[in-house]
Protein backbone atom coordinates (compact mmCIF):
# COMPACT_ATOMS: atom_id res chain seq x y z
CA UNK A 1 0.00 0.00 0.00
CA UNK A 2 1.37 3.74 -0.78
CA UNK A 3 -0.23 5.67 1.36
CA UNK A 4 0.56 9.69 0.79
CA UNK A 5 1.98 11.94 3.52
CA UNK A 6 1.39 15.52 2.25
CA UNK A 7 5.37 15.94 2.74
CA UNK A 8 8.40 16.68 0.13
CA UNK A 9 11.69 16.16 1.56
CA UNK A 10 15.01 16.90 0.01
CA UNK A 11 16.78 13.62 -0.90
CA UNK A 12 20.10 15.25 0.97
CA UNK A 13 17.94 16.01 4.24
CA UNK A 14 16.83 11.61 4.05
CA UNK A 15 18.40 9.22 6.21
CA UNK A 16 18.01 5.86 3.88
CA UNK A 17 18.81 3.75 6.79
CA UNK A 18 16.26 4.92 9.56
CA UNK A 19 13.65 6.05 6.86
CA UNK A 20 13.97 9.36 9.06
CA UNK A 21 14.89 12.96 8.25
CA UNK A 22 18.73 13.78 9.60
CA UNK A 23 18.31 15.45 12.78
CA UNK A 24 19.27 19.12 12.22
CA UNK A 25 19.05 22.12 14.53
CA UNK A 26 16.73 24.61 13.78
CA UNK A 27 14.88 23.05 11.22
CA UNK A 28 11.57 22.41 12.03
CA UNK A 29 10.56 21.21 8.92
CA UNK A 30 12.53 17.98 9.18
CA UNK A 31 10.89 17.96 12.67
CA UNK A 32 7.26 18.13 11.67
CA UNK A 33 8.44 15.21 8.81
CA UNK A 34 10.15 13.32 11.51
CA UNK A 35 7.00 13.66 14.33
CA UNK A 36 4.30 12.59 11.45
CA UNK A 37 6.26 9.40 10.37
CA UNK A 38 6.64 8.49 14.41
CA UNK A 39 2.87 8.95 14.53
CA UNK A 40 2.13 7.05 11.00
CA UNK A 41 4.64 3.85 12.32
CA UNK A 42 2.79 4.04 15.78
CA UNK A 43 -0.96 4.09 13.89
CA UNK A 44 0.40 1.13 11.50
CA UNK A 45 1.25 -0.95 14.58
CA UNK A 46 -1.95 -0.20 16.24
CA UNK A 47 -4.25 -1.06 13.34
CA UNK A 48 -2.61 -4.17 12.83
CA UNK A 49 -2.87 -5.73 16.28
CA UNK A 50 -6.74 -4.60 16.38
CA UNK A 51 -7.70 -6.35 13.53
CA UNK A 52 -6.09 -9.72 14.60
CA UNK A 53 -2.36 -9.15 13.94
CA UNK A 54 -3.40 -8.64 10.12
CA UNK A 55 -6.77 -10.13 8.95
CA UNK A 56 -8.23 -6.78 7.13
CA UNK A 57 -8.13 -5.10 3.82
CA UNK A 58 -5.90 -2.96 2.29
CA UNK A 59 -8.60 -0.78 1.47
CA UNK A 60 -10.26 -0.84 4.90
CA UNK A 61 -6.58 -0.36 6.43
CA UNK A 62 -6.36 2.47 4.29
CA UNK A 63 -9.52 3.76 5.71
CA UNK A 64 -8.63 3.35 9.69
CA UNK A 65 -5.31 4.89 8.81
CA UNK A 66 -7.36 7.90 7.38
CA UNK A 67 -9.37 8.26 10.30
CA UNK A 68 -6.18 8.14 12.75
CA UNK A 69 -4.53 10.76 10.19
CA UNK A 70 -7.60 12.97 10.41
CA UNK A 71 -7.85 13.18 6.64
CA UNK A 72 -12.05 12.18 7.13
CA UNK A 73 -14.59 14.05 9.07
CA UNK A 74 -14.43 12.26 12.14
CA UNK A 75 -18.72 11.83 11.87
CA UNK A 76 -17.19 8.56 9.10
CA UNK A 77 -16.37 6.58 11.54
CA UNK A 78 -18.29 4.03 11.57
CA UNK A 79 -20.04 2.29 14.93
CA UNK A 80 -17.09 -0.02 16.13
CA UNK A 81 -15.15 3.18 16.73
CA UNK A 82 -17.06 4.41 19.42
CA UNK A 83 -15.78 5.78 22.77
CA UNK A 84 -14.99 2.40 24.72
CA UNK A 85 -13.33 1.40 21.37
CA UNK A 86 -11.13 4.49 21.25
CA UNK A 87 -9.99 3.27 24.82
CA UNK A 88 -8.36 0.47 23.51
CA UNK A 89 -6.95 2.11 20.57
CA UNK A 90 -5.30 4.87 22.91
CA UNK A 91 -4.13 2.15 25.19
CA UNK A 92 -2.20 0.68 22.11
CA UNK A 93 -0.76 4.03 21.10
CA UNK A 94 0.20 4.73 24.36
CA UNK A 95 1.96 1.29 24.62
CA UNK A 96 3.84 1.61 21.17
CA UNK A 97 4.70 5.30 22.42
CA UNK A 98 7.04 3.71 25.12
CA UNK A 99 4.70 4.05 28.27
CA UNK A 100 5.93 2.54 31.25
CA UNK A 101 4.60 -1.08 31.41
CA UNK A 102 3.34 0.03 35.50
CA UNK A 103 1.91 3.59 34.05
CA UNK A 104 0.34 1.61 31.46
CA UNK A 105 -0.88 -1.06 33.80
CA UNK A 106 -2.55 1.43 35.59
CA UNK A 107 -4.37 2.86 32.95
CA UNK A 108 -5.99 -0.63 31.76
CA UNK A 109 -7.19 -0.95 35.19
CA UNK A 110 -8.85 2.18 35.08
CA UNK A 111 -10.23 1.90 32.05
CA UNK A 112 -11.86 -1.46 32.69
CA UNK A 113 -13.37 -0.13 35.09
CA UNK A 114 -15.13 2.28 32.57
CA UNK A 115 -15.85 -0.75 30.29
CA UNK A 116 -17.38 -2.48 32.76
CA UNK A 117 -19.62 0.84 34.18
CA UNK A 118 -20.62 1.19 30.26
CA UNK A 119 -21.46 -2.52 30.01
CA UNK A 120 -24.18 -1.69 32.58
CA UNK A 121 -25.78 1.93 31.77
CA UNK A 122 -28.79 2.73 30.54
CA UNK A 123 -29.54 -1.39 30.73
CA UNK A 124 -26.11 -2.39 29.36
CA UNK A 125 -26.59 -0.16 25.66
CA UNK A 126 -23.37 1.64 27.09
CA UNK A 127 -23.37 5.82 26.09
CA UNK A 128 -21.93 7.79 23.23
CA UNK A 129 -19.16 10.58 23.57
CA UNK A 130 -22.32 13.41 23.54
CA UNK A 131 -24.20 11.65 26.41
CA UNK A 132 -21.22 12.41 28.66
CA UNK A 133 -21.67 15.53 31.09
CA UNK A 134 -22.30 15.62 35.28
CA UNK A 135 -25.28 12.92 35.57
CA UNK A 136 -23.66 10.73 33.85
CA UNK A 137 -20.67 11.56 36.44
CA UNK A 138 -22.67 10.81 39.25
CA UNK A 139 -24.30 7.31 38.16
CA UNK A 140 -20.91 6.40 37.85
CA UNK A 141 -19.38 7.60 41.06
CA UNK A 142 -22.98 5.53 42.42
CA UNK A 143 -21.71 2.37 40.68
CA UNK A 144 -18.31 2.61 42.15
CA UNK A 145 -19.69 3.44 45.45
CA UNK A 146 -21.43 -0.24 45.19
CA UNK A 147 -18.43 -1.28 44.29
CA UNK A 148 -17.30 -0.55 47.88
CA UNK A 149 -13.86 1.24 45.88
CA UNK A 150 -11.48 3.07 48.26
CA UNK A 151 -11.38 6.74 47.14
CA UNK A 152 -7.90 7.64 45.86
CA UNK A 153 -8.63 4.48 43.48
CA UNK A 154 -12.16 5.51 42.42
CA UNK A 155 -10.95 8.95 41.31
CA UNK A 156 -8.41 7.84 39.29
CA UNK A 157 -10.96 6.42 37.06
CA UNK A 158 -12.82 9.17 36.90
CA UNK A 159 -9.46 11.21 36.07
CA UNK A 160 -8.96 8.57 33.56
CA UNK A 161 -12.42 8.73 32.19
CA UNK A 162 -12.02 12.79 32.01
CA UNK A 163 -8.82 12.56 30.17
CA UNK A 164 -9.76 10.21 27.46
CA UNK A 165 -12.81 12.18 26.47
CA UNK A 166 -10.14 15.18 26.07
CA UNK A 167 -7.72 13.21 23.81
CA UNK A 168 -10.57 12.22 21.88
CA UNK A 169 -11.90 16.00 21.45
CA UNK A 170 -8.57 17.27 20.57
CA UNK A 171 -8.91 14.52 18.11
CA UNK A 172 -11.92 15.79 16.78
CA UNK A 173 -13.95 12.76 17.54
CA UNK A 174 -16.49 14.59 19.43
CA UNK A 175 -17.42 18.17 19.95
CA UNK A 176 -19.41 17.57 23.71
CA UNK A 177 -17.44 19.93 26.42
CA UNK A 178 -19.88 18.91 28.99
CA UNK A 179 -17.35 16.88 31.18
CA UNK A 180 -15.70 19.52 31.87
CA UNK A 181 -15.34 21.66 34.69
CA UNK A 182 -13.50 22.05 38.39
CA UNK A 183 -15.20 19.23 40.71
CA UNK A 184 -15.09 16.29 38.65
CA UNK A 185 -13.77 14.19 41.30
CA UNK A 186 -15.27 13.28 44.60
CA UNK A 187 -13.24 15.75 46.94
CA UNK A 188 -11.13 14.06 49.95
CA UNK A 189 -12.14 14.27 53.81
CA UNK A 190 -9.01 15.84 55.54
CA UNK A 191 -9.31 13.22 58.21
CA UNK A 192 -5.81 10.74 57.70
CA UNK A 193 -4.38 8.39 59.75
CA UNK A 194 -1.11 7.55 61.42
CA UNK A 195 1.70 7.54 59.63
CA UNK A 196 3.40 4.23 59.45
CA UNK A 197 7.16 4.75 59.71
CA UNK A 198 9.54 2.22 60.80
CA UNK A 199 11.66 4.22 63.11
CA UNK A 200 15.64 4.29 63.56
CA UNK A 201 15.11 1.77 66.83
CA UNK A 202 12.59 -0.82 65.31
CA UNK A 203 15.25 -0.59 62.22
CA UNK A 204 18.00 -1.56 64.34
CA UNK A 205 15.97 -4.19 65.94
CA UNK A 206 15.07 -5.69 62.38
CA UNK A 207 19.31 -5.46 61.68
CA UNK A 208 20.00 -7.88 64.72
CA UNK A 209 17.75 -10.61 64.09
CA UNK A 210 18.96 -13.88 63.30
CA UNK A 211 17.33 -14.82 60.71
CA UNK A 212 17.85 -17.39 57.34
CA UNK A 213 15.87 -17.71 54.35
CA UNK A 214 13.53 -16.22 52.70
CA UNK A 215 12.68 -13.64 55.88
CA UNK A 216 16.16 -12.92 55.81
CA UNK A 217 15.88 -11.45 51.99
CA UNK A 218 12.74 -9.74 53.51
CA UNK A 219 14.90 -7.63 56.16
CA UNK A 220 17.33 -7.05 53.80
CA UNK A 221 15.34 -5.52 51.14
CA UNK A 222 13.54 -3.68 53.96
CA UNK A 223 17.02 -1.92 55.28
CA UNK A 224 18.30 -1.76 51.68
CA UNK A 225 14.83 0.78 50.79
CA UNK A 226 14.92 2.58 54.25
CA UNK A 227 18.69 3.24 54.06
CA UNK A 228 18.64 4.94 50.57
CA UNK A 229 14.98 6.19 50.42
CA UNK A 230 14.30 5.29 47.26
CA UNK A 231 10.89 3.72 45.54
CA UNK A 232 10.64 0.06 45.24
CA UNK A 233 10.78 -0.19 41.76
CA UNK A 234 14.35 1.26 42.10
CA UNK A 235 15.57 -0.15 45.36
CA UNK A 236 14.89 -3.89 44.17
CA UNK A 237 16.71 -3.47 41.23
CA UNK A 238 20.08 -2.16 42.84
CA UNK A 239 23.62 -4.09 41.54
CA UNK A 240 27.24 -2.96 42.04
CA UNK A 241 26.69 -0.60 39.11
CA UNK A 242 25.09 1.90 41.59
CA UNK A 243 27.40 2.22 43.86
CA UNK A 244 30.61 3.99 44.06
CA UNK A 245 33.23 6.07 46.09
CA UNK A 246 33.65 9.63 45.96
CA UNK A 247 37.53 11.06 45.40
CA UNK A 248 37.54 11.31 49.37
CA UNK A 249 36.04 7.69 50.07
CA UNK A 250 32.78 8.71 50.74
CA UNK A 251 30.53 5.84 49.52
CA UNK A 252 27.30 7.02 47.51
CA UNK A 253 24.36 5.41 46.28
CA UNK A 254 24.45 6.86 42.43
CA UNK A 255 20.93 6.34 40.28
CA UNK A 256 18.38 7.64 37.61
CA UNK A 257 14.73 6.94 39.15
CA UNK A 258 12.93 4.95 37.27
CA UNK A 259 9.66 6.71 37.84
CA UNK A 260 10.38 10.28 37.38
CA UNK A 261 14.38 9.79 35.67
CA UNK A 262 15.73 12.47 38.44
CA UNK A 263 19.08 11.63 39.19
CA UNK A 264 20.38 10.88 43.05
CA UNK A 265 23.07 10.14 45.14
CA UNK A 266 22.63 9.01 48.89
CA UNK A 267 25.79 8.69 51.29
CA UNK A 268 25.43 5.05 52.65
CA UNK A 269 26.82 6.02 55.95
CA UNK A 270 23.55 7.41 57.74
CA UNK A 271 22.64 4.01 58.96
CA UNK A 272 25.38 1.53 60.67
CA UNK A 273 23.89 -1.12 58.91
CA UNK A 274 23.29 -0.45 55.68
CA UNK A 275 26.98 -0.86 54.43
CA UNK A 276 27.47 -4.49 56.11
CA UNK A 277 23.54 -5.35 54.73
CA UNK A 278 24.97 -4.08 51.33
CA UNK A 279 28.02 -6.16 51.39
CA UNK A 280 26.51 -9.49 52.72
CA UNK A 281 24.49 -8.67 49.38
CA UNK A 282 27.17 -8.10 46.90
CA UNK A 283 25.58 -4.33 46.37
CA UNK A 284 22.85 -6.31 45.03
CA UNK A 285 19.03 -6.15 45.94
CA UNK A 286 17.99 -9.82 46.33
CA UNK A 287 15.31 -10.55 43.57
CA UNK A 288 11.25 -10.71 44.71
CA UNK A 289 8.30 -9.08 43.58
CA UNK A 290 6.39 -6.48 45.47
CA UNK A 291 3.93 -8.60 46.21
CA UNK A 292 5.72 -10.86 48.30
CA UNK A 293 8.05 -8.33 49.78
CA UNK A 294 4.96 -6.80 51.03
CA UNK A 295 3.27 -10.00 52.95
CA UNK A 296 7.18 -10.81 54.07
CA UNK A 297 7.42 -7.15 55.43
CA UNK A 298 4.49 -7.83 57.42
CA UNK A 299 5.46 -11.19 58.87
CA UNK A 300 9.08 -9.99 59.41
CA UNK A 301 7.28 -6.94 61.61
CA UNK A 302 5.03 -9.58 63.36
CA UNK A 303 8.19 -11.41 64.43
CA UNK A 304 9.59 -8.37 65.66
CA UNK A 305 7.29 -7.59 68.01
CA UNK A 306 5.76 -4.57 66.22
CA UNK A 307 2.27 -4.49 67.37
CA UNK A 308 1.73 -1.22 68.95
CA UNK A 309 -1.95 0.21 67.67
CA UNK A 310 -2.02 2.45 64.93
CA UNK A 311 -4.97 4.48 64.15
CA UNK A 312 -6.22 3.40 60.20
CA UNK A 313 -8.22 6.10 58.16
CA UNK A 314 -9.58 4.83 54.97
CA UNK A 315 -12.06 6.55 52.51
CA UNK A 316 -14.40 5.15 50.04
CA UNK A 317 -16.20 6.65 47.31
CA UNK A 318 -19.60 8.35 47.57
CA UNK A 319 -21.36 11.75 46.19
CA UNK A 320 -19.48 12.63 49.63
CA UNK A 321 -16.07 10.76 50.65
CA UNK A 322 -16.98 8.15 53.56
CA UNK A 323 -14.54 7.56 56.27
CA UNK A 324 -13.50 4.63 58.44
CA UNK A 325 -11.39 4.68 61.01
CA UNK A 326 -10.03 1.48 62.85
CA UNK A 327 -6.91 0.16 65.41
CA UNK A 328 -5.00 -1.94 63.63
CA UNK A 329 -1.70 -3.52 65.15
CA UNK A 330 1.29 -1.75 63.33
CA UNK A 331 2.77 -4.54 61.56
CA UNK A 332 -0.42 -5.31 59.78
CA UNK A 333 0.09 -1.84 58.02
CA UNK A 334 3.44 -1.66 57.11
CA UNK A 335 4.38 -2.20 53.31
CA UNK A 336 6.98 -1.31 50.54
CA UNK A 337 6.49 2.45 50.69
CA UNK A 338 6.48 2.85 54.58
CA UNK A 339 11.17 2.14 53.57
CA UNK A 340 10.89 5.29 51.72
CA UNK A 341 8.80 7.49 54.07
CA UNK A 342 10.65 5.94 57.11
CA UNK A 343 14.14 7.32 55.10
CA UNK A 344 12.75 10.52 54.95
CA UNK A 345 11.26 11.09 58.42
CA UNK A 346 14.22 9.76 60.04
CA UNK A 347 16.88 11.61 58.78
CA UNK A 348 14.05 15.02 59.32
CA UNK A 349 13.88 13.89 62.85
CA UNK A 350 17.52 13.28 63.51
CA UNK A 351 18.24 17.07 62.63
CA UNK A 352 19.01 17.49 58.34
CA UNK A 353 17.15 19.81 56.84
CA UNK A 354 14.28 19.74 54.27
CA UNK A 355 16.73 21.24 51.19
CA UNK A 356 19.06 18.59 51.88
CA UNK A 357 16.86 15.44 52.59
CA UNK A 358 14.81 16.07 49.06
CA UNK A 359 17.69 15.69 46.36
CA UNK A 360 18.04 12.00 47.71
CA UNK A 361 14.33 11.57 47.98
CA UNK A 362 13.80 13.22 44.53
CA UNK A 363 10.39 15.55 45.99
CA UNK A 364 10.32 18.48 44.27
CA UNK A 365 9.74 21.16 47.08
CA UNK A 366 9.80 21.60 50.69
CA UNK A 367 6.34 21.62 51.04
CA UNK A 368 5.40 18.19 49.29
CA UNK A 369 8.22 16.65 51.56
CA UNK A 370 6.76 18.15 54.46
CA UNK A 371 3.04 16.84 53.42
CA UNK A 372 4.61 13.29 52.42
CA UNK A 373 6.17 12.87 55.74
CA UNK A 374 3.16 14.71 57.76
CA UNK A 375 5.79 16.64 60.02
CA UNK A 376 3.72 19.73 60.49
CA UNK A 377 0.74 18.66 62.65
CA UNK A 378 3.53 16.95 64.35
CA UNK A 379 5.43 19.93 64.36
CA UNK A 380 2.91 21.56 66.04
CA UNK A 381 1.83 20.01 68.96
CA UNK A 382 5.67 19.35 69.34
CA UNK A 383 5.87 22.83 69.64
CA UNK A 384 2.88 23.52 72.31
CA UNK A 385 3.91 20.70 74.46
CA UNK A 386 7.24 21.51 75.05
CA UNK A 387 6.11 25.35 75.70
CA UNK A 388 3.71 24.19 78.23
CA UNK A 389 6.84 21.76 80.01
CA UNK A 390 8.74 25.18 79.77
CA UNK A 391 6.28 27.09 81.44
CA UNK A 392 5.18 24.71 84.08
CA UNK A 393 9.04 23.51 85.21
CA UNK A 394 8.67 20.35 84.16
CA UNK A 395 10.46 17.60 81.92
CA UNK A 396 8.74 14.91 79.51
CA UNK A 397 9.51 12.01 82.05
CA UNK A 398 7.81 13.67 84.91
CA UNK A 399 4.52 13.84 84.26
CA UNK A 400 2.16 10.89 85.24
CA UNK A 401 1.33 8.14 82.56
CA UNK A 402 -1.47 9.18 80.90
CA UNK A 403 -4.31 7.03 79.59
CA UNK A 404 -4.82 7.34 75.42
CA UNK A 405 -8.51 6.57 74.88
CA UNK A 406 -9.19 5.61 71.08
CA UNK A 407 -11.34 7.80 69.58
Amino acid sequence: MVYSTGFSIHPKDWDAKTQRPINQERRKDLFAIQRFLDDLARYCTSIFIEHDYGAISVADFKKQLDIKTRKVDPTERDASSSFIDFLDEELEDMKAGGMKKNTLKMFRQNINNIKAFAAQYNGGKGFSYEDVDWNLRIEMIDWLTEKGVQLAYGNKTLKTFRQFMERARRKRLHTNINYQGVGWTVTPKRAKGEMVILTTTELQTLADMELTGHLAKIRDMCLIGAGTGQRFGDFSRFTPNNFYRTLSGIPLLSLISNKTNTPTKVPLNIFPWLIPVLERNDYTTPEMSMQKFNEGMKELCRRAGFDAEILKVEQYMGRKARVEKSYVKKYRLVSSHCCRRSFATNLYREGYRLSQIMPMTGHSTETQLREYIGIDAEMNAEEIALNIMEQRGKHPGSASVLKVVGA
